[in-house]
C-alpha cells in the first residue's frame, strides 16, 4: 500500500477516517477555485463542497459535487480552500462554523489563496490547536491554465501533510514546487505576481511609446516573443496588448491586492521596493480612472494611452498558449 496514495485507506490511531481517501473538502469555488476542483472531480475524487453564495455551485454540482451546508460538517480528512483575501481565510476558521470547529476537522487543511503570511501564520496556529497540518498551496496560473493541466503549486508546510496530498496536487496541476516547512509559498506567490504586475506596466509603457512612432504592437509584440525577454507570459498576453482581449484572467484589482500584500511585507522589513512601489500608483490609477472595470489587469495599456493622448484600437494578434 503507498500512504501518499487517495485510494488508499490507511489509517491513523486516533481517528477512524483514513488519511487521504478519495474524498475531500472544497471551500471557496471563484473562477479559480471551480476550475480547480473541476480537475479533481474529473480525476475521480469525491468532493463536499462549499461557498459563501451557495448559487455559484450549479455546475460543480452538476459535475458530481455535494453541497455542503457548512465548513463545520466537513468529514473528510483533507481540506482544500481557495478564497480572496486574508479576511476571507481569517473567516474560514473564526467563524462559529469554521473548518476548524466541527468534530472531526480535516487532518490536513491546504490552502491555496495567495494571502499574506502573517493571515497564514493565524490559520496555521488555529489549525495546530486542532490537530490539523496546515499546508500552504498557492499556485501560478489562472482558469484557462488550470482547465489545460499547466497549474503549478508553490508548497510550503509540514514534509508529512505535502508528500500526503501530493496525489491530489498532481491531478489538480503539472508541477510542484516544495519550498519550505513554514509559510515560504506564500511569500513566493507573493514575488511572483509582483514580477508579473511590474511587467505589465512595463509591456503598456513599450507598446504606447512603439505606437507614437508609428510601430505597431502587433510587430513589437512579435519581436519581444521572440527575443531574450520573451516568456510564456508575454505570449500568452499579446492578444490582450495587441488585439485588446481584455476578458479578465486576472483582475486589476486583484493583482493589486497582490501588489499591496508584497509591499506591506517588505514594509515589515523596512525594505524599499521602489519598481513594485512606482506600480502599486499606476494600478490604482488604474482603477481609479475605471479603465480597467470588468478587464484584465493588461488593462494597464488604456492608461498608458490616455496618458500618451494616443487613440489606441485593436490589431490583429496571434497570442501564445497560456502556460503561466
Amino acid at each position: 500500500m503507498n500512504p501518499t496514495d487517495p485510494r488508499d485507506t490507511d489509517q491513523r490511531p486516533d481517528d477512524d477516517r483514513a488519511i487521504i481517501t478519495p474524498a475531500v473538502t472544497w471551500l471557496g469555488t471563484g473562477r479559480m477555485g471551480e476550475a480547480m476542483l473541476q480537475r479533481l472531480l474529473a480525476g475521480g475524487i469525491q468532493a463536499r463542497v462549499w461557498n459563501r453564495t451557495p448559487d455559484k455551485l450549479a455546475g460543480l454540482l452538476a459535475s458530481g459535487a455535494t453541497h455542503l451546508a457548512s465548513p463545520a460538517l466537513s468529514d473528510a480528512p483533507v481540506a482544500f480552500s481557495m478564497v480572496l483575501d486574508d479576511t476571507a481565510l481569517d473567516a474560514l476558521w473564526q467563524a462559529e462554523d469554521g473548518i476548524l470547529s466541527g468534530s472531526r476537522p480535516p487532518q490536513i487543511w491546504a490552502d491555496c489563496s495567495t494571502v499574506s503570511p502573517r493571515a497564514s501564520r493565524r490559520a496555521a496556529e488555529a489549525a495546530a490547536a486542532r490537530g490539523t497540518a496546515f499546508v500552504c498551496a498557492p499556485v501560478s496560473g489562472n482558469p484557462s491554465v488550470v482547465r489545460a493541466g499547466n497549474l503549478i503549486f508553490a508548497v510550503s508546510g509540514p514534509p508529512a501533510a505535502i508528500a500526503a496530498i501530493q496525489p491530489l496536487l498532481d491531478i489538480i496541476g503539472r508541477g510542484t514546487h516544495v519550498v519550505g516547512e513554514a509559510h515560504q509559498a506564500r511569500v513566493v506567490k507573493l514575488c511572483v505576481n509582483l514580477v508579473l504586475a511590474v511587467l505589465a506596466q512595463a509591456l503598456a509603457e513599450a507598446l504606447v511609446l512603439g505606437q507614437t512612432e508609428g510601430v505597431r504592437r502587433a510587430d513589437l509584440m512579435n519581436f519581444i516573443n521572440d527575443s531574450a525577454i520573451g516568456s510564456p507570459f508575454t505570449r500568452y498576453k499579446t492578444d490582450a496588448y495587441v488585439a485588446l482581449d481584455l476578458k479578465p484572467a486576472f483582475t486589476a484589482e486583484g493583482q493589486r491586492k497582490d501588489l499591496r500584500l508584497a509591499l506591506q511585507l517588505a514594509a515589515e522589513h523596512e525594505l524599499p521596493l521602489p519598481q513594485a512601489s512606482a506600480t502599486e500608483v499606476q494600478f490604482s490609477r488604474l482603477i481609479a480612472s475605471g479603465l480597467g472595470q470588468g478587464r484584465d489587469f493588461a488593462s494597464l495599456i488604456l492608461l498608458a494611452a490616455r496618458d500618451a493622448r494616443l487613440a489606441i484600437e485593436p490589431e490583429h494578434a496571434h497570442g501564445g498558449t497560456p502556460e503561466t
